[in-house]
């Protein structure tokens, strides 16, 4: 079986990282895997994997700008001459354009929803193939509530990490050295990764660790991410004062690095279908602060393995960041229970594997 991935770039991100990951996974199993985007960051990775790529100019944010109806060529182009048996479309332009290549080339398509979209347009036209899969059981619930998917055309399948990326326990001379090399002293660090974007909250992080610091002038801040909210997030922490407390690193593929100097992980998140960088963290073992919102509460059960706290609750995040730093065992506790969960149900091979079973029966 051959599969052909697509997506509008490939960039350090959710969406990008679930096909570097799945793919990879899906090679072990013998499925040959293509992807299709306008590249990006990680495409070296897909190299590394020895993971096939094909550059097309699908470049937009527009779900009927002309370059929609282009990359539709393209991709009808790529599942001709690479003999594709299934296009599998990951954004919400690629969705369209993967709708329109199926319909030219009759090769089969699926979707991945990996959040939330705008009701109007996706009531009226249909693009999430012969089959959706949804990352979360919120995701799901708003695929049917809210964009009128029929529940039949719907797989349940959460986002995975590969766990054994996230198995390595680092002793305190090496944390030390971290530390050292990303220019932070000794004491807590609080941090986060992600896309710096509004919908990822981090403006309320900033906020909180301003409070905290306060409290304990040892703590200090580790935000790791690129994104069109960077330059607001440093003039923030500029202006609250802590600017020399907070240190700011671009996105890079290497996530456990940081999180093994993470005390404490925030995820502020305002939408979040699932959150790998969060399943990331749990994997790392870190002890997570995370907002009560959307799929977040499909893995963080409050005060078990993490902590859970209103959408924008800037005091909230403060005082249980505070907490967990006053208490290691808890830290440790949360943590373990965090991993184990991960484990248990989050992992790259239990999503693989359905996802594969999905397309035995698309291609049947």
């Amino acid at each position: 079986m051959k599969v052909l991935h697509v997506t509008t770039h490939f960039n350090i991100g959710g969406i990008s990282n679930y096909i570097l990951t799945l793919s990879k996974a899906l090679k072990e199993k013998g499925i040959d895997v293509v992807v299709a985007s306008s590249g990006g960051d990680l495409e070296l990775e897909l190299v590394k994997s020895g993971i096939s790529h094909r550059v097309i100019d699908i470049a937009t944010k527009f779900e009927l700008g002309p370059k929609v109806f282009k990359g539709a060529f393209a991709i009808s182009r790529i599942a001709r001459n690479e003999k594709i048996d299934i296009i599998h479309a990951h954004s919400r332009v690629s969705q369209v354009a993967s709708a329109i290549a199926s319909r030219l080339t009759g090769v089969p398509y699926v979707t991945t929803c990996h959040g939330y979209f705008k009701k109007r347009f996706r009531r009226i036209v249909d693009t999430w193939g012969v089959r959706v899969i949804a990352i979360s059981d919120a995701v799901k619930t708003h695929l049917i509530n809210d964009l009128g998917v029929e529940r039949a055309r719907i797989a349940l399948i959460y986002s995975g990490v590969d766990i054994k990326k996230f198995s390595k326990r680092y002793s305190d001379s090496e944390i030390t050295g971290i530390k050292k090399q990303l220019g932070l002293k000794e004491g807590p660090v609080v941090g986060t990764i992600g896309r710096l974007s509004p919908v990822k909250g981090q403006v309320y992080l900033v906020r909180a660790l301003k409070d905290a610091i306060r409290a304990d002038r040892r703590i200090q801040g580790l935000i790791v991410g690129s994104g069109e909210e960077g330059p607001a997030l440093k003039k923030l922490a500029e202006t609250l004062g802590i600017g020399d407390s907070v240190k700011f690193f671009e996105s890079c593929p290497d996530t456990n690095r940081f999180l093994s100097i993470m005390d404490v992980f925030v995820f502020p998140s305002v939408k979040e279908g699932l959150g790998i960088a969060l399943l990331e963290a749990l994997a790392a073992g870190r002890a997570v602060v995370a907002s009560r919102v959307g799929g977040i509460e499909d893995i963080i059960k409050n005060g078990l393995n993490g902590i859970l706290v209103d959408v924008g609750d800037v005091r909230g995040i403060s005082d249980s960041v505070l907490t967990l730093l006053a208490n290691e065992e808890r830290r440790k506790s949360m943590g373990d229970r965090g991993r184990q969960l991960v484990v248990e149900r989050f992992t790259l091979a239990s999503m693989a594997d359905k996802i594969a079973e999905l397309y035995k029966e698309v291609s049947r």
